[in-house]
Order: C-alpha cells, then structure tokens, then sequence
C-alpha cells in the first residue's frame, strides 16, 4: 500500500429498528486496527425501516473498498439486496459478510449471489487476514473461516474462531466504537454455551469462554461515563456459572442507576442467586427465563439440558421476586410436540406470574445441528425467517394457530393494563385459553393487534356468552383504562370545588403520581368487588354490591379510583 494512502472500509449496520445496535461494528474495528492502521473505517448505521435508495446514495458518497456487514435473519435480505445493487454500480468494491446466518453451509448463498465476494463463518479474528490478502485471492485460502467461489470451484474455510484470551480482544466501549444515542446497549462477558440445543447457534461452540471480571468492570465503568444507563447482556446462560454469575451481579449493583438484562437459565436457579436479585433496586432488573417447552419428550430430542419441575421450580422464583421484570420464553413446532402440549405449557406459566410469555415457533437456522440433520417429516421455510411449516406431530394449520396463540398471549396477557382479566378468566375457565383463541380466529384478526378499547370489547363480548362475571369486570377495566363511560351507560359530573372537609373518603384502589387536579367524578356500582379483582386477580370473589368512585381529567384520565360503599 502506497505511503499515506489508506483504503476505506464501511460497515454496514442494519438493525431491525431505531433502537437497536450491533456489537459487531465496534468488535471487528477494533480487533482489526489492533492488527493494522492502514485503513480508514466507515460507519453507516441504518434499519429495515428505512429508504434503500438513501442508503445506497450515502454509500456512493463515501466511495468505500470494502463493504462488510453482519446479517441476521431479520436483515439477510434487506441487507443482500443493498448489496448487490451497489455492486452493479461499483464493480470493483469488495463485499464481505458474516454473522449468524453463515454459520451453515455457504456455496448454495454464493453461488446464487455472486456480487457477494466472500463471507466468513465465525468471529472477527480472521477479518484482518482476510484484509492483508485483498488483492491476492489465490491466497484466500488461507485464511480461516473463509468461504469463497473462485471459478467454479467453492472454498471453505472451516471456522474463524479466536484462540486467544478473550481480554486479548480489545472492547468495542473503550474505543468508543459505538452508535451513540440509542435507548440500550449490549454486553458481551461470555461466549458459547455448554448447552448442545439442537435449534441452537450456541451449539455450535466448544462450551463457555469467559471475558475476566477486571474487563467486564472497566467496560462498565466506561459506559456509565459515556451514558449509558441500560445494558443487555448477550451471554447465552447468564448464571450458567454459579460463583461467577453472583460476582457478576454484586458488581451490577455498584451501579443502581443502571438497568441490566439478563437471560437466566431457571433450571439453574438457586437461593444464592435469589438472594442477589432480590437485592437490586426496583425497576433495575430485566430477566429473560427460558423455558422453551416443558414436554419431557421434547426437551430430550432437541438435548435440552434441565428438568421439566426444576424450570418451573426456578422459574416460580424469580416471578416471587417483587423488584425484578421476568419475561419468559416457550418454543412451539419442536419435536415430539403437539399444539396441546403448547397449550399446556403456556397454561402451565400463567399461574406463576411471568410478567410476559413470549411464544414463538421453531425457526431452523443455518448450521445448527437440527438444520444439518432434521427430524423426520419436519418441513421449514427455507427462506428467512426459517420458520417451521410442520412437523410429524403438529400440521401447518397447528403451527398456524400456534402463531395466533402467540399474538394472543402479546394482545392481552403480555399487556400491563389487560393482563389481571387475562388472568381472572383463566382462573375462572382453564379452558379459556382454547375457546377465546376460537372466538377471535372466529370474530377478529387473529394477527392483528387491535388497539386497546377494541381489544376490551372482544373479551367483552365473548363474556357475555361464558361468564358474566368476567363481563362485568371487563367494564370495570375499560373505565379504569379511561374509555369513555357513557359506552356502558355511565356519566361523569363535573367537579366544582371540593373543600378539604369535603373531600369523599374510602378505600384507595389506585392513585396515579400524575400532579393533576380532577376535574370529574364519576360512581359505578358493581355486584361484586371488581376493584379488588382489578388489582389481584386471584382475589375472593364477595358477591354483594360494591360502589366506586373515580376522579378523571383531560377528557376520561383516571387520577384516583375509590371503594366507596
């Protein structure tokens, strides 16, 4: 390379929104200048939400050498088609790729994308090797985790994988090599797993490789100087090491301003790391538990590790921690599974309070082992997302109402303001579930999120042919949600002034921090104590009239609700 002249590299980052960011930017930079400062890097940070053609303009404008992007299923072909369309008009830059989505077999994407010059399965650590060889591709096949076409002749290069301590990688933070401005950030302390889940990427890895806990305190004490008050952590298993996962959280709690993800294994749990948690400030705790499924026979073809009783064990504990948010995860179209067996674990997880169950169907990603060897009869969508289309014991149509069942859960259980009716109908009908999922594929969209008002008068409606109590309580909801109640035959009176002595007395139902003053007062009489029930599902039900008054402003905002009689 000529003295003074460097080459141009741009990564290109597509995430799936605004708010999201990639690690991967900052690691590869930063790894590859540790190598060589002969070129100069670009950054374009972009999503799927946004104008190509924008893109493509900004990318002409900075004349780059080399393009490198990370692809995921969700941007693979977003990203793909920017690709190759800046290729036509610029021959001579070079396109590199990598990311999860070439952690399989790569000739089929080459060879039907052959403005894509390279991709490299693994990590950064071959990106700099792959650099010093840019002009000689006969050496290419040198350099690890490489896969190429040259002629007609398809190069693979195994895996890139960093043999190194992981300090040894310099830290994206540090450097500064990152997308300022965003709502959150990731944190990277560990990588691989020990887990060998078949529908896993993870399962690909040789075990657990960990960053030391002096890197992990500099790198938080560098991003609470630059800002950043939320982290995600990206380690697969957080308390897959006990001792470690404890020293980790002690050292997250010299930061009570911070809020931290984690994704915690719940078969794993222990009253160590409950006791750890339970010490973080309210509000300061996200927690991913994965479940996945509980069917025995499931978990055993996919070589999930962790019993059925002890992930509900675990996970019945962290949803009794008061300050922490748990979200829980299942799986459906895995092997041995039926949709029954779905419905059952999602029953199974309500009573315990999760404060979300995200449902999802099996996605059968690239390189991993249930992609290399798929269960029998099992059809996916080669396409991204790689979705299951069926299985041996779950049709198209199953794995179809699995999604609408997920939807569902998002709809209703999974939101704040609906989810204690969510939950009172379940405890009222264990059969719920089934027959208002039929009701909605039969009366509504079943993909469609309605919004929150119309949502409301689905249970209604669907009530009012099952169970009137649970009826009556949706009204207590909806003026509690601030809709309009003249729809069930209420009307609020204006508030002219109230003196101190004056003031209604009563039970307090809820009070909003809001510092306003009402303007409206409103009484509903109900035949049972639907406050109570709106504030604790699980409540007795006294079945004699109950009167409430709620105090609203700015049209319908419920400031204060009162038990009045």
């Amino acid at each position: 390379m000529m003295p003074g002249f460097r080459k141009k590299i741009l990564f290109l980052e597509v995430n799936s929104s605004y708010s999201h960011t990639m690690l991967s930017y900052g690691y590869l930079r930063a790894f590859t200048e540790k190598m060589s400062r002969d070129w100069e890097w670009k950054h374009i940070c972009a999503t799927t939400n946004d104008d190509p053609e924008k893109i493509l303009t900004d990318l002409s404008h900075l004349h780059p050498d080399v393009i490198c992007g990370t692809l995921y299923l969700f941007n693979h072909e977003y990203s793909v088609d920017l690709f190759k369309k800046h290729k036509k008009e610029n021959p001579r830059v070079w396109i590199l790729l990598g990311g999860p989505e070439f952690l399989g077999n790569n000739e089929k994407f080459l060879r039907q994308n052959p403005d894509i010059n390279a991709v490299i399965r693994g990590d950064e650590s071959s990106f700099p090797s792959f650099l010093s060889r840019l002009d000689e591709p006969e050496r290419w096949n040198e350099v690890p985790g490489l896969c190429f076409i040259a002629g007609k002749k398809y190069y693979d290069g195994g895996f890139a994988n960093f043999a190194g301590d992981l300090d040894e990688i310099p830290s994206p933070y540090d450097k500064g090599y990152f997308t300022a401005g965003r709502p959150f950030y990731q944190l990277e302390t560990s990588r691989g797993c020990s887990g060998k889940c078949t529908f896993c990427t993870s399962s690909l890895s040789d075990g657990s490789r960990y960053f030391s806990l002096n890197r992990i305190r500099n790198d938080l004490k560098k991003m609470h100087q630059l800002g950043i008050r939320e982290i995600r952590m990206v380690d697969r298993t957080f308390n897959e090491d006990r001792k470690r996962g404890l020293a980790l959280l002690k050292m997250f709690r010299e930061y009570p301003d911070t809020r931290f993800h984690l994704e915690i294994n719940p078969a794993l749990v222990d009253e160590d790391l409950i006791c750890e948690l339970r010490k973080f400030n309210d509000k300061r705790l996200h927690i991913e538990a994965g479940i996945q499924s509980l069917c025995v026979k499931s978990l055993k073809s996919v070589k999930r590790f962790g019993s059925a009783g002890k992930m509900i064990s675990g996970l019945r504990k962290l949803c009794a921690i008061q300050n922490a948010e748990v979200h829980t995860d299942l799986i459906a179209g895995l092997p041995s599974q039926k949709f029954r067996d779905v419905l059952k674990d999602v029953k199974k997880l309500i009573p315990l309070n999760p404060h979300e169950i995200q449902l999802e169907n099996l996605k059968i990603l690239p390189g991993t082992p249930i992609s290399d060897s798929p269960p029998r009869a099992l059809v996916s969508n080669p396409r991204p997302p790689y979705e299951v289309l069926k299985t041996s014991l779950m049709t198209r149509n199953d794995l179809k109402r699995s999604a609408y069942l997920s939807k569902l859960l998002d709809s209703f259980l999974n939101v704040p303001r609906l989810q204690n009716l969510f939950r009172f109908a379940f405890r009222r009908d264990e059969q719920f579930i089934e027959k208002f999922l039929a009701y909605v594929e039969k009366n509504s969209d079943p993909m469609k999120k309605e919004h929150l008002d119309k949502r409301l008068l689905l249970i209604k409606s669907y009530a009012e042919m099952n169970d009137p109590f649970l009826a009556e309580l949706t009204v207590f909801f909806w003026l509690a949600c601030g809709y309009p109640p003249g729809k069930f035959g209420f009307k609020p009176e204006k508030i002219k002034h109230i003196q101190p002595a004056d003031s209604p007395t009563g039970k307090l139902i809820y009070v909003s921090d809001a510092k306003v003053i009402p303007s409206r007062t409103m009484e509903c009489q109900f035949s049972f104590n639907a406050g109570e029930l709106w504030n604790y599902p699980y409540a007795s039900i006294s079945r004699k009239k109950h009167a409430y008054q709620f105090f609203t402003a700015h049209g319908n905002r419920i400031l204060k609700i009162l038990e009045i009689g």
